[in-house]
């Protein structure tokens, strides 16, 4: 689906209708599926196009599902936040297995979706795909339906519930292949990037994972020198209990003091030495 262009082209898929006109679900609304392999950036251009066309029409899309009910899509907002709203918006719906499928509705601009008119008889589009085809049909529970096909056969978009009493006139329309596009032009002798480019690079810095952060080497005290100074306390402490000792117990004799000897510790465990107040 490589394209330099960052919207798609869009096809009506008919209108928005009442229940009993669009398989039994909620009333003038829309149900967009995205097959899961896309790759995010694609399923990302395929809401941006969407959204530019209904904002080219007085339109918005606003999500309606509970955990994101009341949501718009900007296509202008910036990526991540994009990303962000695109993964609350399809862990909201029942999944769809090998779909990431979206519930909306595209009141006119300045209009609540519950205010009359502002929903009815609203234009369904769908993303085409350069070098695929739209296919259209009805039934099933999905009211009239539309699907994008690329290039290969493999169905990529679906979008339904549309008002099956006012279908499409044509039921297949081959997408043309992308345009030859103009050599990519240069600033100071270098390549500039396609927009295709530019999306890959800004999701590959939002979704960079945290392994390739980087890590801050530790500079500080080597173990050994941790252990060195741990011995040297041990017999510091030694030292001092014993001068203790001999103070208390002016015939008691401790063998040669060695950091950690155990010998030492033994001896003034032997004697019962009890560590007086000042020292604890």
């Amino acid at each position: 689906m490589a394209n330099s262009n960052p919207y798609l082209p869009i096809y009506r898929s008919g209108f928005t209708g009442p229940s009993e006109r669009i398989g039994g679900s909620s009333p003038y609304h829309i149900d967009l599926k995205i097959l899961s392999q896309l790759p995010l950036q694609e399923k990302i251009r395929a809401i941006d196009s969407l959204a530019n066309q209904y904002k080219n029409i007085g339109r918005t899309i606003e999500f309606s599902n509970q955990a994101v009910s009341g949501r718009k899509w900007d296509p202008n907002a910036p990526l991540e936040n994009k990303v962000a709203l695109f993964e609350a918006v399809r862990g909201a719906h029942r999944p769809r297995p090998g779909w990431d499928a979206l519930d909306f509705y595209v009141p006119l601009e300045g209009k609540s979706r519950f205010e009359t008119g502002a929903v009815e008889d609203a234009s369904i589009f769908i993303p085409g795909v350069p070098g695929g085809k739209i296919t259209r049909g009805s039934g099933g529970g999905y009211g009239y339906f539309s699907e994008a096909l690329d290039p290969s056969g493999r169905v990529v978009f679906r979008v339904g519930h549309g008002d099956f009493s006012r279908p499409e006139e044509e039921t297949e329309i081959l997408v043309a292949e992308q345009l030859d596009q103009a050599p990519p032009a240069t600033q100071g002798g270098q390549k500039t990037k396609t927009a295709d480019e530019l999306l890959q690079e800004k999701l590959d810095e939002i979704l960079k994972p945290q392994s390739e952060m980087p890590v801050a080497e530790y500079t500080g005290p080597t173990e050994e020198y941790f252990a060195r100074r741990n011995k040297a306390i041990d017999k510091a402490a030694m030292e001092l209990l014993a001068s203790e000792m001999q103070k208390q117990e002016p015939s008691f004799k401790l063998p040669p003091l060695q950091a950690g000897s155990g010998s030492s510790a033994a001896a003034l465990g032997k004697a019962s030495f009890k560590a007086p107040k000042s020292l604890i």
